[in-house]
């Protein structure tokens, strides 16, 4: 007798997910979605871009649904931390700037979400795109038919960005029905990679038109390369200019004021508020981590950039 594998258990998170955009589609989304207009096709084309898989209008829903709640639920808490357990005299203000705080930070994360994910997205997909069309390149060289070297591309289990792109563009041809060429423009134009969506729209060309697959692939490689190459060199060169940041300002920077508070203190005077004790914890817990932080951010910034 066949026993029937037992199937694997659904995620709880992914269905409170599922649930929580279906109640804020069926909510305010479908209404967003029936205004269409140029800035919901704008959203729609970047959403594509970022992978998310939601239309503008249940995009919308959640933002507005989600920081209505973040509101919400910041008033209640902050209304009863300051007001009933602490009653704090001047409640009011503590309660108004956590709970503008809580709201705007949440909106502001939800708006820039897209673009985060699309940034992730692009450089992810320019980190394999050198690798994936130097294999293209060795399986055209083989003889293979452009459709089938697609296939052949989508089903690897490495460099999992761009085998997926190859996996949109299969979709579309066995499942929705288009012509390669229709293909490769649609997924073109939903890549977050402007390398990649250029590549898939000479590939697109070329099959229409005619050429040598293998050679145009081969001198594509190289000129991907060659810019990754002068990324990382500028990337070499923003770090060091970051470093002579670093030194000169912040090290600079911090000792001077250590001296400053070190001379306030021996003539007993003050800057302002500030006495010398108050300023050396000024520069200890605020300047000096955030200096850190500055630095580290636009460190990771240039990296991600020349990856």
């Amino acid at each position: 007798m066949r026993t029937q594998e037992p199937k694997p258990p659904k995620d709880p998170n992914d269905t409170f997910t599922r649930r929580y955009r279906t109640f804020c589609y069926g909510l305010i989304g479908e209404r967003f979605d029936r205004r269409q207009g140029i800035q919901a096709e704008e959203l729609a084309e970047r959403l594509k871009q970022a992978g998310i898989n939601a239309t503008p209008g249940l995009y919308r829903a959640v933002l507005l649904v989600t920081t209505l709640i973040v509101l919400a639920a910041s008033l209640g808490a902050t209304l009863l931390i300051f007001l009933v357990l602490l009653r704090v005299p001047l409640w009011y203000e503590y309660v108004g700037a956590l709970t503008a705080i809580a709201t705007l930070s949440t909106a502001a994360a939800l708006r820039g979400s897209v673009g985060t994910r699309i940034t992730n997205r692009k450089g992810q997909l320019e980190r394999e795109l050198p690798f994936t069309l130097s294999e293209l390149s060795v399986l055209a060289s083989t003889g293979m038919s452009p459709i089938t070297l697609v296939r052949r591309m989508a089903k690897r289990t490495h460099d999992p960005a761009m085998t997926a792109e190859f996996k949109k563009i299969v979709y579309k041809t066995d499942i929705q029905g288009k012509d390669l060429i229709s293909a490769l423009a649609e997924t073109a134009k939903e890549s977050a990679s402007t390398a990649l969506r250029e590549t898939f729209w000479d590939l697109a060309n070329m099959i229409h038109q005619g050429g040598n697959l293998d050679e145009y692939l081969r001198g594509k490689s190289d000129d991907v390369l060659k810019l990754k190459r002068l990324s990382q060199r500028d990337f070499i060169e923003r770090l060091s200019t970051f470093l002579d940041m670093y030194v000169s300002l912040v090290l600079i920077g911090v000792l001077m004021i250590a001296v400053g508070a070190y001379l306030i203190n021996a003539f007993g005077s003050t800057i302002g508020p500030l006495d010398a004790n108050s300023l050396l914890i000024v520069l200890a817990y605020i300047i000096v981590p955030m200096s850190v932080i500055v630095t580290v951010v636009l460190i990771s910034v240039a990296y991600a950039r020349a990856e």
